[in-house]
């Protein structure tokens, strides 16, 4: 029979230090994964991810047995993420207009809008679902990304981001409607 995981942080808690080390195995792929969907920086999710089981490591007596330890640690790194994406200081893209409010920058930029045969074949792409994705409001893309890329149950991802299930499940919702109407005018 196999451990569940408060089975292993009780043997942990009792001195089996190779029982933490399971768990950073079972989930490390995963939470490296959920760090990166919301930083899209991978030496950020590399510092996320360590950071994130440093925490689990030092407040694992907080642990309320008979929750899922799977979201607890989910709900470290996406606290963790954002405590990253509040200190990320970008260089703000106004920077670049002049007086008249003109850009130079985008002024410069040549189109690269795809042609219409170039669409429909990146619809199959993860890169082009990405960029999609990338257009969605944050706490869309959030839910997706749990839902999604870890797997997640809504009542799992409402324990995440601290929302009530039926906020999670409308806010799934309304992200698949913009994810369609995003695709919809890709296509066009």
């Amino acid at each position: 029979m196999q451990k569940d995981d408060e089975q292993f942080i009780s043997a942990y808690l009792e001195g089996d230090e190779s029982a933490l080390a399971f768990l950073v195995d079972k989930y490390l792929k995963n939470v490296y994964n959920f760090a990166f969907q919301l930083t899209k920086d991978r030496q950020a999710a590399d510092d996320i991810t360590q950071e994130s089981f440093i925490k689990a490591w030092k407040y694992i007596r907080r642990y309320r047995h008979g929750s899922s330890f799977k979201t607890w640690l989910f709900a470290i790194t996406r606290n963790t993420a954002i405590d990253w994406l509040r200190t990320k200081k970008e260089l703000a893209f106004s920077s670049f207009e002049n007086e008249q409010g003109v850009n130079a920058l985008v002024e410069t930029l040549a189109d690269k809008a795809p042609f219409p045969d170039e669409l429909i074949a990146r619809a199959k792409d993860a890169a082009f679902v990405n960029a999609l994705l990338e257009q969605l409001d944050p706490s869309y893309k959030e839910v997706l990304t749990l839902r999604y890329t870890s797997n997640l149950t809504f009542k799992e991802i409402g324990e995440i981001m601290q929302r009530p299930l039926h906020t999670v499940k409308s806010q799934h919702r309304r992200a698949l409607a913009a994810l369609r109407r995003s695709l919809q005018t890709q296509s066009v």
